[in-house]
């Protein structure tokens, strides 16, 4: 009796497959499509650091209605698979660094250099130190945040972002 044959190759469909991925059981043929599979599969959810979510008070206070709220882990899934997310990070590969200096820093100054990195600034842009960049780490930037506000948000509606009228304050200066 003659050996079944393999199911084919789940990354190129040109070969029978021989290998099978331990994380997620995709058939694979050789050692190329294996690295293609893996440079295309994202993280896991359960391999993320989550932060603390604190859990919601059975008797909200009404005064803090309108004070803003911790991003439930619901809404933090929302962001980590959302491709909208994921394609201003692949488009703008200086944005990592950016978020990383941006989370060194603590108040303020925090304030000040996302502000910068954002181009919405108030106030003088000569002492926002980091975060002042170039055009395209301002466009990188607000694609990343429209992406986040449509994730947390679910698509609909939500604060309508307005980088039109934030442009134009920075032809003002």
């Amino acid at each position: 009796m003659p050996p079944k044959p393999r199911a084919p190759c789940q990354i190129c469909s040109a070969h029978e497959s021989k290998y099978a991925c331990a994380a997620c059981r995709a058939v694979y043929c050789s050692a190329p499509c294996y690295k293609q599979h893996k440079g295309a599969a994202a993280a896991p959810l359960a391999a993320l650091k989550w932060p603390y979510v604190p859990e919601a008070s059975a008797f909200p206070d009404p005064l803090q209605r309108d004070d803003p709220k911790p991003l439930s882990l619901a809404q933090y899934e929302a962001i980590a698979t959302a491709p909208g997310v994921r394609a201003a990070l692949r488009a703008h590969p200086e944005l990592r660094a950016l978020l990383v200096r941006l989370d060194g820093l603590r108040g303020a100054a925090r304030e000040e250099a996302l502000e910068a990195a954002l181009g919405v600034s108030r106030g003088d842009e000569a002492g926002s130190g980091s975060g002042s960049g170039g055009g395209e780490e301002r466009e990188g930037m607000r694609a990343l945040a429209g992406a986040i506000e449509g994730a947390v948000r679910g698509g609909s509606g939500g604060l309508g972002l307005d980088w039109i009228g934030a442009r134009e304050n920075d032809d003002d200066k």
